[in-house]
């Protein structure tokens, strides 16, 4: 497994920490790549409620991130080395 992948399976996992609305926006917005107002017509919202889950979203895993989350395996946890 190169760094890219461990990185990016290390992400994966942190973002299933997410709460279910939040992960959903993430994963269309970013993975899918679909515009603000296409996910809105999915969820049957405005674009202003996707923006701020999206904002909410990035906002917690960079908190997590900051408070020196680590994954391990299936196990994320806060602060260990």
């Amino acid at each position: 497994m190169t760094i890219d992948d461990e990185e990016a399976a290390g992400a994966a996992i942190l973002m299933d920490t997410l709460p279910d609305h939040h992960k959903t926006v993430l994963r269309l917005r970013l993975a899918h790549r679909l515009p603000a107002v296409e996910v809105a017509r999915i969820l049957g919202t405005n674009v202003e409620a996707v923006l701020l889950l999206q904002h909410a979203a990035l906002n917690l895993l960079r908190r997590q991130l900051e408070a020196g989350v680590v994954v391990d395996g299936d196990n994320p946890a806060y602060g260990r080395d």
